[in-house]
């Protein structure tokens, strides 16, 4: 037989894991990540959902001979940082999801 107890418990959880899940997105749209490449002549800051706030480029790249290596390192920091803002993101994520973050696919939803 059902047991009505058992559902609100889990409804429960189930709320209070939607509030962990709301507080860590809110953390993650505040948290910071900075990447830089080229020795520091390209920089990428993204929050900890891979959205970039800012991008500084060292002027010595703003040269037309400089052009295809200003490309390259723009996308090798931009590749660098959303690699580590998905990392960031997963893990907050699934600390959120406490026990269920041990779901197999529940990443996949996140």
């Amino acid at each position: 037989m059902f047991n009505l107890g058992n559902l609100g418990d889990m409804m429960k959880m189930m709320k209070t894991m939607q509030e962990n899940m709301a507080k860590a997105k809110e953390e993650l749209r505040n948290e910071e990540i900075i990447v830089e490449v080229g020795g520091g002549m390209v920089k990428i800051v993204v929050n900890g959902l891979g959205e970039a706030k800012d991008v500084f480029i060292d002027k010595s790249l703003l040269t037309e001979d400089n052009h295809e290596i200003l490309q390259d390192l723009l996308v090798a920091a931009i590749n660098e940082a959303n690699a580590r803002a998905k990392e960031v993101m997963t893990e907050k994520l699934s600390q959120a999801a406490g026990m269920l973050g041990n779901i197999p696919g529940l990443n996949n939803l996140l």
